[in-house]
Order: C-alpha cells, then structure tokens, then sequence
C-alpha cells in the first residue's frame, strides 16, 4: 500500500504530461456533477501509436493524479493496447485511493478513451460525458478545504492544518501538516 501511495503522491506534486496540445488528433472531455471535476484528455497519434498524451484538469488532487498516472502509462503504447486497459489492470498501483476516490480512475480512463474515439471518427471536435456520483455530504469533507476525507480516513492530505473539529458533531479530525 506504502508503494501505491507514494506513486500516487509523487503524481500529484510533480504531475507529469499535463498541458494542452497544439491541433491535437483526438479529444476526450469527462464532467462530473456531483464533486465537481473536468478532466481533458487529449493525444497526439502516430501510425496506430499514442506518440503524445495530456491531460488538464480542474478537480481534487486524487483526480490530477491519476490523470497523470494514466497519461503517463498510455504514452507510447499502441491504441489497441490502451482500448485493452480495464480498471482491474490499473488496480495495483492506485489501490491506496480512498473509496470515495475510486471514481477518479475511471473518469481519467473514460476520458483518455474518448479521445481515442474522437481520433477514431476523426471528427476534432472532441467527446464529451457527464458523470454522476453520490454526492458527498458535509460531514464527509474537510472543514476547511473540503476535501474529500473518505470512509474511515481522519487525515487530509491536501490542506496544511494540523487538526480540526467538525462543524456539525463536533468531531475532531487529525490534518496532516
């Protein structure tokens, strides 16, 4: 798990392939309702290989990161590997997300492949799709960043404060500094 979460942490400080590309082959757009991600996938083909992938995304850190994640893991492999990738296959390595993050993988993996569908019908006008989850009520959410915390999970990972109680039961929360 240690493993997974310092993959998924180094993702998300030092993101890699993210940014736009110029007149890009295919373009992949996903919108979730409920927690408020926008995630971009866009790529760059060569012969039947994915030559450039990247991603720009307005969300939670748990959904920039595994968008680099997967453009990193996509990048330089042919598209009918990448058609081929199932969330079980990606498992391993993103295992240390949360439950309420798990739709994340799923949302960057959609998005990577609607691009993929856009090249395929060579339309240029990009995929898009609208997800819904449960949305997450306020006790399940930081305080003060209202991140996510997750079932069971009492450490923020994306805000600075130390501690905290929560607005409605008065619970105190532990944030990592």
């Amino acid at each position: 798990m240690n493993a997974s979460r310092e993959k998924l942490k180094e993702h998300f400080l030092r993101p890699k392939r993210r940014g736009d590309l110029p007149d890009p082959d295919g373009t992949g757009i996903v919108g979730n309702a409920q927690c408020g991600d926008i995630l971009t996938f866009q790529i760059k083909v060569h012969g039947d290989t994915l030559d450039q992938v990247r991603f720009q995304c307005l969300g939670c850190g748990a959904a920039k990161a595994v968008a680099s994640y997967i453009a990193e893991l996509a990048e330089g492999k042919s598209v009918a590997e990448v058609e081929q990738i199932k969330m079980e296959d990606l498992f391993e390595d993103l295992k240390a997300l949360p439950p309420s993050k798990w739709h994340c993988p799923f949302q960057a993996l959609d998005a990577l492949k609607m691009a993929i569908e856009d090249w395929r019908g060579k339309t240029g006008d990009g995929k898009r799709k609208t997800i819904d989850v449960e949305p997450v009520s306020a006790e399940g959410r930081c305080p003060y960043c209202q991140e996510i915390l997750g079932e069971g999970l009492e450490l923020c990972d994306t805000c600075e404060l130390k501690s905290a109680r929560r607005a409605k039961c008065g619970k105190e929360i532990n944030l990592k500094g």
